[in-house]
């Protein structure tokens, strides 16, 4: 049974078999945290672009190394 075929199963319970089956899930171990309790942070894109640019900027020698 494919990942689709077991969301359209559980989209099909009636709504209390669905909150069992969501808390069943959100207590699983994982391997790596899933959505927003992963702790992901996102950077702005400003914030993101100038990082890139002071990173290139002290590491030029570095990158034009490995353009070649």
């Amino acid at each position: 049974m494919s990942a689709a075929e077991v969301i359209e199963q559980i989209k099909a319970l009636p709504t209390e078999e669905q909150k069992t089956v969501a808390e069943f899930i959100r207590n699983l171990p994982a391997t790596e945290p899933v959505g927003e309790q992963s702790g992901v942070r996102y950077a702005d894109p400003a914030r993101a672009k100038a990082a890139s640019q002071k990173i290139f900027a002290e590491n030029e020698w570095l990158f034009r190394k490995l353009a070649e």
